[in-house]
């Protein structure tokens, strides 16, 4: 069984470098709901809604922007490599 949204991303910020932006995990968590599983990411419409609300929050392409855009793409691959994910729910972002 996938995780809960909040059990993956406090997996991925344990797991991952400095580099990770935890602003835009928690803002992520918060849109994506903490308590629903992971798979909300592989719903149907999942990429194009993930695009929209991330674009809409980082959309500007300065630095931070970047570095919250690229932070969710790391831990969509992330949670991918370990199975969690069946699709790429960040397509949209690269």
């Amino acid at each position: 069984m996938a995780p809960t949204v909040r059990q993956a991303i406090a997996t991925f910020m344990g797991e991952s470098s400095g580099q990770a932006d935890a602003t835009a995990m928690l803002l992520l968590g918060t849109h994506l709901g903490s308590h629903n599983r992971l798979t909300v990411l592989d719903e149907d419409g999942a990429a194009d809604r993930l695009a929209r609300w991330s674009l809409g929050h980082w959309g500007d392409g300065g630095d931070r922007a970047q570095r919250c855009l690229s932070t969710i793409c790391r831990a969509v691959d992330f949670w991918g490599a370990r199975g969690w994910l069946t699709s790429d729910p960040a397509a949209g972002l690269r």
